[in-house]
């Protein structure tokens, strides 16, 4: 069992002495659990070997959980659902193994989030995954009534096995610019038809032993960027089971429009915030031109353009809605136009402006532009968080 091996070698011996402490396994001689690894392995591996056969299955299974858990994804995940004072425990276990070992026998609920949160990470670099566009804001209901109605669509879509078990937890995804998301991960088990395996009844006969197989799907809804994520085996269905998911636990009905893997982040703008810029450019200022907001409901637009340019859309909003700005929570920002002006050049009064067209969730007019104009508009809104790749994030 290599997943064993590894995690005898690697693993410290007092994480080692607790997580098989329960188990009752029979050790020839006494047990330094302080000694090395090389040391510890050797009769370990052996009192496993020797133990009931039910005790090895257990070890086993362990042994694979873990070891899925040690790359960068599982251990990511195992610190994510770690709670404040676990996570000072897991920082001093200086191996991987350790981690995930540490957290399997000491809060095993926990373990198994994690390993929820891999799965879905995982998937999003294959070819399970998609992402939805949802509205900005909404509330992942949690009652037994929304949960049974997910249930229930997801019975009637798969028609397979009537057993199924939904987890909802709070988690967050770090991003490649430092930020930090929050999202809502529903973890959704479900029974699958029969399937039979071959097993000995008594000494002499042979019979099948049928089960039915259980597969895991797994949603995220990310509250500020408005996105649903689907991971599913059939790309037909991450739309439907998107719908689904939306309409139940959501409580909105969605187009189960695709997010394309690159797409531009409008949400960024519905927080004040400074567009920065390099001297060396030659840019004089930047600001934003134009905003169009579409409501809740989908049933209404509405955008505000200052004639003023040194007004500022946030100080328009402020002025002409007051509390009822249309920057809070629910609208959702489908176009706006960022002004980037340039200083003038000699013999001019005045330097040249571009406009910089983006509509939700992945229209601009850069193609319109020069290949230096293109360029620059590149750099800036990756710095500014604007460009999202969601396929490597």
């Amino acid at each position: 069992m290599p997943h064993l091996m590894r995690l005898l070698r690697n693993a410290p011996g007092v994480e080692l002495q607790a997580w098989l402490q329960p188990l009752a396994i029979e050790y020839v001689e006494p047990v330094d659990w302080s000694a090395s690894n090389g040391t510890l392995s050797k009769p370990l591996h052996q009192a496993i070997d020797a133990a009931a056969e039910a005790t090895r299955e257990r070890v086993r299974r362990d042994a694979e959980r873990i070891d899925r858990m040690t790359s960068e994804v599982g251990q990511t995940a195992l610190m994510a659902v770690a709670k404040a004072e676990q996570r000072v425990v897991l920082k001093e276990i200086a191996t991987r193994q350790g981690r995930a070992l540490r957290l399997l026998w000491s809060d095993p609920e926990r373990f198994r989030s994690a390993e929820e949160i891999s799965f879905f990470e995982n998937a999003r670099k294959s070819k399970t995954w998609d992402a939805f566009v949802a509205p900005l804001m909404l509330q992942v209901s949690r009652t037994p009534a929304a949960r049974d109605a997910l249930k229930a669509e997801i019975r009637k879509l798969f028609q397979e096995g009537p057993k199924i078990k939904i987890e909802i937890l709070d988690r967050s995804r770090a991003q490649l610019g430092g930020t930090v998301d929050d999202l809502i991960h529903v973890a959704v088990f479900r029974e699958t038809l029969p399937d039979s395996v071959s097993v000995f009844h008594g000494d002499d006969d042979v019979e099948p032993l049928i089960f039915r197989p259980v597969v895991e799907l797994g949603f995220t809804y990310e509250p500020s960027r408005g996105i649903i994520e689907v991971v599913a085996p059939k790309k037909q269905q991450r739309t439907e089971l998107a719908r689904i998911f939306a309409r139940t636990l959501l409580g909105h009905e969605i187009k189960g429009e695709r997010l394309p893997l690159r797409f531009y982040n409008l949400a960024r703008f519905m927080l004040e915030q400074e567009l920065d810029f390099d001297p060396g450019d030659g840019i004089e200022n930047v600001r934003l031109a134009f905003v169009k907001f579409e409501s809740l409901d989908g049933r209404t637009l509405f955008a505000i353009e200052p004639k003023d340019e040194d007004d500022t859309i946030y100080a328009a909003a402020r002025r002409e809605f007051g509390e009822r700005s249309p920057f809070r929570p629910g609208n959702r920002i489908i176009e706006v136009v960022i002004a980037v002006c340039f200083r003038p050049t000699r013999g001019r009064r005045a330097g040249p402006t571009i406009g910089i067209k983006l509509v939700h969730p992945n229209g601009c007019n850069l193609k319109d532009k020069s290949e230096r104009e293109r360029l620059l508009a590149e750099k800036y809104l990756k710095r500014w968080g604007i460009i999202e790749d969601l396929s490597v994030s």
